[in-house]
């Protein structure tokens, strides 16, 4: 086959652009796999098929993709830099042409180690053309090899139900996780236009504070422990402390895991609000019925203990459950006038309150906060 044979079975250059040239592939594209940098081993492309079939490692997989992946060209590196889309078809072209091509260098220097990437091509039968990349960090190979279980099921299991906000970013600089405490944090709607984006590239959703401290982080590759005011995307700003701890587990294959919380500078005590309120409080679980909490002056009230709290449901204790569901009603219909029940107090008495119910939506669940009126 000659030349310009195979040249025409290359995929054209204007295949993978967008109107404009703006972009050499898609920025999304549904939920097709994408392929990332960090641990890559091979990945290999059908000419014709213009399909790329990928290597996923098991060290950083939070979406549960590892193993091989199978995705259109155009929509598999939607997620990489520019310049490394440019560099990876630039290479596959230059294989289809020459048999071989490489090194070629991807992310290399600062922040990431970099990839070092040499692809040959097969000539299968029929006329098919595949090329095949093999991937190699730059830098030193680690003695102890590659990790096989990997650190995404670990740094999971730790802060998937943790009040820190945790991101974890590879050592090119690509968001690989982020817990729903980051989210809300730094006020992100959408996820998926973060999680496998670089972040020197989303200053405008992460914001521009997030931004700096992870690249200058992953440069530097030392832990950083502190306090600094965050520019948030939305205009807003907010002081957090934060740690930023770097992991390695082998050559090509890091990143930076970051964990913040809010400053509390006067450290308030809300439970010592709850029972500085002089009307009694109850705050009930809606899924359980159970009470959760009650206040100073409800425990004197009602006689209410701890023990007593974990009995059993408040429908079978203090509230009927006709009454507990009109009290329902009364604060999803958000009521200014107090709502007059019957309260049954653990002493044995029954006393005709008058009642005003908020519903709570606290994240961990819903609750209603019962306030009785003198």
């Amino acid at each position: 086959m000659g030349a310009a044979d195979r040249d025409d079975q290359l995929p054209a250059r204007q295949d993978l652009t967008q109107e404009g040239g703006t972009a050499l592939v898609p920025t999304a594209a549904g939920g097709e796999p994408a392929l990332s940098l960090a641990g890559l081993s091979f990945f290999m492309v059908d000419i014709q098929a213009k399909r790329i079939v990928w290597l996923e490692s098991p060290v950083l997989d939070f979406a549960e993709t590892a193993g091989l992946n199978e995705a259109p060209l155009s929509s598999a590196l939607r997620f990489l830099a520019q310049n490394d889309q440019r560099q990876i078809l630039s290479l596959v072209q230059q294989t289809v042409r020459s048999g071989k091509a490489g090194p070629v260098e991807l992310a290399g220097g600062e922040p990431g180690n970099g990839l070092s990437l040499l692809a040959s091509r097969y000539q299968a039968e029929g006329g098919r053309t595949f090329v095949t990349v093999v991937a190699s960090a730059n830098g030193e190979e680690d003695a102890g090899g590659t990790a096989v279980r990997g650190v995404a099921p670990l740094i999971r299991h730790l802060v998937e139900g943790s009040e820190k906000a945790v991101l974890v970013v590879d050592s090119f600089g690509y968001l690989r996780y982020a817990n729903e405490a980051l989210f809300e944090l730094f006020h992100i709607a959408d996820p998926t236009l973060c999680i496998g984006r670089n972040v020197a590239h989303i200053p405008n959703r992460v914001g521009k504070t997030l931004t700096s401290v992870l690249l200058t982080t992953l440069a530097r590759r030392a832990p950083t422990e502190a306090k600094k005011r965050f520019f948030l995307a939305s205009g807003d700003s907010m002081t957090l402390t934060y740690e930023m701890m770097p992991f390695k587990v082998s050559a090509g294959l890091s990143g930076v895991v970051f964990t913040a919380e809010k400053v509390n500078d006067c450290s308030v005590d809300y439970q010592q609000l709850f029972n500085a309120v002089h009307a009694p409080l109850l705050v009930v679980d809606l899924k359980t019925r159970m009470l959760v909490s009650a206040n100073a002056a409800a425990r004197k009230t009602f006689a209410i203990t701890e023990q007593l709290m974990e009995s059993a449901p408040i429908t079978e204790t203090m509230l009927h459950p006709r009454t507990f569901m009109s009290l329902i009603d009364h604060a999803r219909k958000e009521g200014a006038t107090p709502f007059q029940a019957t309260v049954s107090g653990f002493d044995g008495v029954s006393r005709s309150k008058r009642l005003r119910a908020t519903l709570i939506d606290s994240g961990a669940g819903r609750h209603l906060m019962i306030e009785s009126k003198h």
